[in-house]
């Protein structure tokens, strides 16, 4: 499972944002329901101004992981399904939605004990 971290109350709202993705994952409305309303955006660029007002470099560090991770997860269900983080989302997927749930970073999920090695049967 998720380890100790299944049992944080946030973790249930996310677990439900992540099954809605997992039905629809490798399709056009697979992200619909994680856009985010204006005022989040509003909310959102607020933390990041006032980060940056402590520490520019950390902020820089944060926005650019999150359109890192963007782009690499938007490859992983369009373009590359052959790389070695791809092989790991897609176990995530197709095998089991509580194995791999870093999707993208196999290091994480050796670290929170979610990782799942074996391949799919093809």
């Amino acid at each position: 499972g998720h380890g100790p971290l299944g049992k944080w109350p946030l973790l249930h709202h996310i677990k439900r944002l992540h099954m809605i993705h997992h039905r629809n994952d490798y399709n056009d409305k697979r992200n619909e329901h994680l856009k985010l309303p204006f005022w989040a955006r509003i909310i959102f660029f607020i933390s990041f101004l006032l980060i940056s007002s402590i520490s520019l470099p950390f902020a820089t560090g944060c926005i650019t992981y999150v359109f890192y991770y963007g782009w690499l997860h938007h490859r992983m269900h369009n373009d590359d399904q052959a790389s070695g983080c791809s092989r790991h989302h897609f176990i995530h997927h197709r095998k089991s939605a509580r194995h791999n749930f870093s999707g993208t970073m196999p290091i994480i999920d050796k670290i929170f004990g979610t990782y799942y090695k074996k391949m799919l049967d093809k």
